[in-house]
């Protein structure tokens, strides 16, 4: 899942969105297999899948991972933790262009 995960992460960062939600699919399923549906990790997945929505003006399917990245995190995480500061601002970003 992690190769999976890193994978995802390289072609996002070469604005290849399509290949990087298959690998993050692939990690995502991996992942939603072994992992408790409300661990930090699965958040941290929803967020990338929802940045790369983002990018290709998806927005609907954006909204939908990174809230349940925000609700993982709010669960999960301290409310000043960067990872749940960062998916507040990626859900104001989303609801914005909504």
């Amino acid at each position: 899942a992690t190769t999976y995960m890193n994978l995802g992460e390289t072609y996002r960062e070469m604005k290849d969105y399509t290949t990087a939600l298959t690998y993050y699919q692939k990690g995502l399923n991996i992942r939603e297999e072994k992992l408790a549906k409300t661990h930090p990790d699965l958040a941290v997945i929803y967020h990338n899948m929802s940045k790369i929505y983002f990018s290709t003006q998806k927005y609907s399917m954006a909204m939908k991972y990174v809230q349940q990245a925000v609700e993982i995190g709010q669960e999960k995480l301290s409310s000043t933790h960067p990872h749940l500061v960062e998916y507040r601002e990626t859900f104001e970003k989303i609801r914005e262009k909504q």
